[in-house]
């Protein structure tokens, strides 16, 4: 018999607990047992005894709140979903429920039946994915650990605990920290006790390190844990109060002041842009009071550097600017002040008993040789500054006459993209997805591609940089994803098309209605769209991400996390939303053959996500050893060029024709044996 769903309805007013009742009944009544009442302390005490799945919550209850409520029973460990129902229909207090722990937050105002059914769907779905990620991090037969540059652990599991305490005979941060630094110093393998540890060692996108202890004397494989932390980066300020530098106001006035007496008495100076390196890592790891202390330091070191007539700004965030005057005959192109800033900036900083190290990259440009104005000397030292952080080989880059034929090239290649966005230029080609098992093909994953008139074809990896830059990338992902919904609709059912949606788009406040008005305007059924997603969209407003993403979903298309394994916070974002699909990023999948580390991580992520009830998919797979492991170790899809390259929907229509064609041959064949 199928197990019926508890729901405790809190509500002060009887007569909204009774809509609420029909509104249930009205979904399944004989899938429900509803228990109702008009007390927070009751429902409190209901919670604590008899099971109950799922909570409906009003917002304002006397002098209590439905927020209030919800955070007492978080701060007693229950992990019962609770979604709050309100009259009011704001932002804020939508946050401020998410914030508190609500699953979800609906208005009372023309409440349904199916809105109040897919909102308990999605909360009692999402409640046992975090339960199922938190079972696998505390039942994984490893120690798991993640630590900082100062050892200090921020996850760990009770594994790691015990493997602590069975080494230093105590549980402390001591001797957790004693146990970190003699783990370290063994290379390969740590003996403890009559147990053989071996150690692998990985670091995040931000330099955390994550260690793992896999007991080779078992056998037993590792989870490997990936996780850090990401904050905003600090708001440009007009004025610098932080570091007491000229502002970006104070900088312009004193650029035209130099212009000005340079033409009058015929001196030429340099100017530079100093952009630190690493610094958005140091603000996503210790948070922005760490960032504001280094800003201060390495302004206390700028100024040390800096000579008599040297002036130093800070334009905003992590950029500073400064100016040199030639001396009589310099024929350098490089100052000397940037070879003494790079020096002061490299040595080690302790910031708040954190010991941080961190790059400095320069771009120059020189007066008047580089710009008679400073909008043009801005501009161009702007630009060899970026060219320096791109070099591996050096950090400071003076402007020349080939970055500015580059600039005016990539100005008239945007020009161009934007007449071809605008008049259906772009071409869509398509990469085949194919099942691990049977090869059957079950997909094809839709592809932005420009063949510009005169230059020929146009790499991605060139014109979708051009178009993140000019503001181009909606429109173009709109033209992608119109485009292939018209054409997938004509593939035999039932093929899926997946198409990637960038941040920017999921940030767009008519994304859903685009993605409606495309599946209206092509006919293709909903199931058979499959939309892409990186983790990068939750990092900038994740509440309203995870809101644009449920209303996707609830369009009936399957939401896909893109290149799973290579962001900040890959598992945060996996419990954050209930995805279709996981696609595992090729990197992993071209050493998984020959690099254990990437093979484990594979293995890990495959595992994982079948456990969440997620589909996984692998891309780049390029040769049968990959669909050997694949297939081994439970992935279901595939795509990459042992698949198929991508092509033009031409191509891939004779390829379905050969397909077709073929099936028959062999079937007439079976038929007259």
């Amino acid at each position: 018999m199928k197990n019926k769903t508890r729901v405790l309805i809190l509500d002060d007013d009887d007569d909204d607990i009774f809509l609420i009742q029909e509104l249930i009944n009205d979904i399944d009544a004989s899938s429900y047992v509803v228990e109702s009442t008009n007390l927070p302390a009751e429902a409190a005490k209901i919670l604590s005894g008899a099971k109950t799945d799922i909570v409906l919550c009003d917002y304002r209850m006397g002098g209590v709140t439905g927020i209030d409520f919800i955070k007492e029973q978080r701060e007693r460990g229950d992990d019962t979903p609770i979604i709050l129902l309100t009259g009011l229909n704001d932002r804020s207090t939508d946050e401020a429920a998410l914030n508190a722990g609500a699953s979800d937050f609906i208005s009372k105002i023309n409440l349904r039946s199916d809105t109040l059914d897919r909102s308990i769907r999605y909360a009692l779905a999402n409640t046992q994915r975090q339960r199922v990620f938190q079972s696998v991090l505390e039942n994984v037969n490893a120690g798991v650990v993640m630590v900082d540059e100062n050892l200090v652990p921020s996850v760990w599991n009770p594994e790691f605990e015990l493997i602590v305490e069975y080494a230093t005979g105590k549980r402390s941060d001591e001797s957790t920290r004693a146990f970190l630094k003699m783990m370290l110093a063994e290379k390969q393998k740590l003996t403890v006790g009559n147990r053989v540890y071996e150690k692998k060692v990985s670091y995040t996108a931000d330099k955390a390190m994550v260690l793992l202890l896999h007991d080779v004397t078992q056998h037993i494989e590792a989870l490997r844990e990936r996780e850090a932390a990401k904050n905003k980066a600090a708001h440009l300020a007009m004025n610098c109060s932080l570091t007491g530098l000229p502002n970006r106001n104070s900088f312009v006035e004193r650029i035209e002041a130099e212009i000005e007496n340079a033409e009058r008495h015929g001196y030429e100076f340099f100017m530079l842009i100093l952009d630190l390196n690493k610094f958005k890592e140091v603000n996503d790891v210790y948070g922005h009071h760490t960032g504001d202390v280094l800003l201060k330091e390495v302004t206390s070191r700028f100024k040390k550097a800096c000579r008599k007539g040297d002036f130093l700004a800070r334009l905003g965030g992590d950029e500073f600017v400064a100016i040199q005057r030639c001396g009589p005959g310099a024929k350098d192109r490089i100052p000397e002040l940037a070879h003494r800033l790079i020096e002061c900036v490299g040595r080690v900083m302790h910031i708040d008993g954190i010991e941080l190290q961190v790059g400095l990259s320069i771009g120059v440009a020189q007066y008047p040789q580089h710009g008679r104005n400073a909008e043009e000397l801005l501009s161009n030292a702007d630009t060899a500054m970026y060219r320096a952080k791109r070099q591996t080989s050096g950090q400071i880059q003076a402007f020349n006459e080939e970055m500015d034929r580059k600039i005016r090239e990539a100005r008239m290649l945007g020009q161009e993209l934007r007449v071809a966005v605008d008049s259906g230029d772009i071409d869509v080609h398509f990469q085949t997805q194919a099942d691990v098992e049977t090869g059957k093909i079950t997909g094809h994953e839709a592809l932005a591609r420009w063949t510009h008139p005169k230059l020929g074809i146009i790499s991605p990896s060139t014109f979708i940089p051009i178009a993140e830059e000019r503001g181009l990338i909606t429109k173009l992902g709109q033209v992608v994803l119109e485009n292939a919904c018209k054409i997938a609709s004509h593939w035999p059912k039932p093929l899926t098309v997946a198409v990637n949606v960038s941040p920017v788009q999921i940030r767009d406040s008519n994304i859903i209605e685009v993605v409606h008005r495309a599946l209206v305007d092509s006919g293709l059924q909903p199931e058979r769209l499959e939309l892409e997603v990186t983790e990068s969209v939750l990092i900038d407003d994740k509440v309203r991400a995870l809101h644009v993403l449920r209303g996707l979903k609830n369009l009936g298309v399957s939401i896909a996390l893109d290149d799973f394994g290579t962001g900040f916070s890959s598992l945060s974002t996996l419990i954050a939303f209930p995805f279709d699909k996981i696609k595992i990023d090729r990197s992993f999948i071209e050493d998984c053959n020959r690099n254990e580390q990437a093979a484990l991580v594979t293995r890990t992520i495959i595992n994982m996500g079948l456990q969440m009830g997620c589909k996984i998919i692998a891309e780049g797979v390029q040769t049968e050893e990959h669909i050997t492991f694949l297939r081994q170790e439970g992935c279901q899809s595939m795509q990459g060029y042992l698949i198929g390259k991508p092509c033009s929907n031409e191509d891939l229509l004779i390829r379905m024709l050969r397909d077709i064609s073929g099936k028959r041959a062999a079937l007439a064949r079976r038929l007259t044996a």
